[in-house]
């Protein structure tokens, strides 16, 4: 009988300490969820700011590009850099001719396209499953048919993950390559082999090369507008697609087909 009491006391001190464990615990959680939902906020915030940037810039871009060409000029330098909100925004226009068509591009077009795409790939990224050749008759396939099966439209850019084959990895590599039918602008051809023009986009697009003259670059009525803007500590892409002869229903010169939201850039990716 008389260690009840001790017996009692320790017990007790037993519950408080599982308790203020349990309460650091349940603590330590709520923490780092604010944590994550802290940054998660944080990364939505930085993605509207990337993306209201990168649409006042592409539309001062088209208004310059426009306004010159009404005039009876030449047009604007289609690599332009532009102030918004004290942000520098870094401004790409690439006509839809000059991208490589999923929708009608033939065996050799695709395989070129996509050996350009894997070539262009880290060493640590993941190796393809198949080789530019086999998804390029994957592509067609599809898109054809084969064996009595009809074949596919391509509707969107994201549509080619329906391919077998070509997961996100590859879609990812390949899709600053290319253009569906709709977003092509009605070119009917494009201008120079499929190897320069893919070489040609790459300079582009790391903002070291020039476009070739020729009609695709000055009477496209697609373009394909790549807006680059900077961020907090990351470079942001918002990637337009308009129409330069059919206003919308804000009367304007030209008419958005396409937005894509605005994402992230990885390290030491330009474009």
């Amino acid at each position: 009988m008389l260690n009840g009491p001790r017996t009692q006391s320790g017990v007790a001190l037993g519950i408080v300490v599982w308790f203020i464990a349990g309460m650091a615990l349940l603590v330590s959680g709520i923490v780092s969820e604010a944590r994550i939902d802290t940054r998660l906020a944080q990364l939505h915030y930085f993605k509207a700011q990337a993306a209201a940037a990168g649409d006042g810039a592409i539309n001062l871009a088209l208004a310059e590009q426009i306004g010159l060409k009404s005039s009876g000029q030449r047009g604007a330098n289609r690599q332009q850099s532009f102030q918004i909100g004290g942000k520098i925004v870094d401004i790409r226009m690439i006509p839809g001719g000059l991208l490589v068509n999923i929708s009608t591009e033939n065996m050799q077009g695709l395989t070129a396209l996509f050996a350009q795409a894997q070539r262009g790939q880290s060493e640590e990224e993941e190796r393809w499953r198949y080789s530019p050749g086999r998804l390029a008759r994957a592509v067609i396939a599809y898109r054809d048919g084969v064996q009595g099966r009809r074949g596919q439209q391509f509707y969107g850019l994201e549509d080619l993950m329906r391919v077998p084959g070509v997961d996100r990895g590859v879609y990812d590599a390949v899709r600053n390559y290319i253009v569906t039918e709709d977003l092509a602008g009605g070119f009917a051809g494009n201008s120079g082999p499929i190897e320069t023009r893919l070489q040609q986009l790459d300079g582009v697009m790391d903002g070291e090369g020039e476009m070739l003259e020729g009609p695709v670059q000055h009477a496209a009525e697609t373009l394909r507008i790549d807006a680059l803007v900077k961020v907090g500590d990351q470079t942001w892409l918002r990637r337009r697609w308009v129409t330069v002869e059919n206003g919308g229903a804000a009367s304007l010169p030209w008419q958005v087909v396409r937005s894509e939201a605005a994402r992230p850039l990885a390290a030491g990716n330009k474009w």
